[in-house]
């Protein structure tokens, strides 16, 4: 591996890690990455990416790839796409350790807070099975074997290819008054160099934007701007407010995203 600037590995060059990486690149890193789909690798070993075709849910390498060699580690991998998520999380980052990286950020999600009402980062207490095993890849990452970990605990991800006009259009939920707690691609791709480019990292930060309107009001207009039926819902309901400050206070750097009705009008102008 060449010495000259920052090096970053991305296990998982999908919704966020391809961008991602496209986006550290262009600020200088020297950039590799992971994705099962082999024209995928192709298109991005094109623009200059080193990228591995490796499925993680099979036999992982004696090794660490010589091509994943860097000083931080990103795991962009959902636990929809791993068979026994703590377990191989926590193997892949053991090998990373062994092969030299040390730093990892690793992007867990908001579903480690069971229950309703207001949360910090020193609330995790899952009350679902996807909680619990997000809460359990944070724990085997953590206990790896590499010098600095931060779990990154995401809100519901919008942006991209991520309408959230459909997803839940034309069908009835319940929980109507409950906050909607969600963070945009392009504030990611502007909070993670931010994060990479600091020491001083913490354990885990949660990143969730600060407007939390309803449900209700939220689908309801993301479905209507689509041209879409929007959604049904019965009752209220309390639910969950994912505090995201302790990130902004950190870095000194404020969501982009302050209001998602802005956001959402913003999205239609573009179409």
């Amino acid at each position: 591996m060449a010495t000259d600037g920052p090096s970053v590995a991305i296990v998982g060059l999908g919704w966020l890690g391809e961008p991602l990486a496209e986006t550290l690149q262009a600020r200088g890193y020297r950039v590799a990455g992971t994705t099962t789909d082999a024209g995928k690798a192709d298109r991005l070993g094109a623009a200059g990416l080193r990228v591995r075709l490796w499925d993680i849910n099979g036999p992982l390498p004696a090794c660490w790839p010589a091509e994943l060699v860097a000083d931080t580690l990103i795991l962009c991998v959902p636990p929809g796409r791993v068979d026994d998520y703590a377990s191989t999380l926590g193997r892949l980052a053991s090998l990373a350790a062994a092969g030299g990286i040390k730093r990892l950020l690793f992007t867990s999600a908001t579903s480690v807070y069971g229950g309703p009402g207001h949360k910090t980062e020193q609330h995790a207490a899952p009350d679902s099975v996807r909680g619990e095993r997000m809460l359990a890849a944070e724990q085997a990452v953590r206990q790896a074997g590499v010098p600095q970990v931060l779990c990154l605990r995401l809100a519901g991800l919008v942006g991209g290819s991520r309408e959230p006009g459909r997803f839940l259009a034309g069908r009835r939920f319940p929980g109507g008054e409950e906050p909607v707690n969600l963070v945009a691609q392009e504030d990611l791709l502007r909070i993670i160099p931010a994060i990479l480019a600091r020491a001083d990292w913490p354990s885990c930060l949660n990143v969730c934007a600060p407007h939390h309107p309803s449900r209700r009001a939220f689908y309801t207009k993301a479905a209507l701007d689509r041209g879409l039926t929007p959604p049904a819902f019965d009752g209220g309901g309390e639910g969950k407010h994912i505090d995201g400050s302790a990130l902004t206070r950190w870095l000194k750097l404020d969501y982009r995203v302050q209001d998602w009705f802005a956001w959402l009008e913003q999205r239609k102008a573009q179409d």
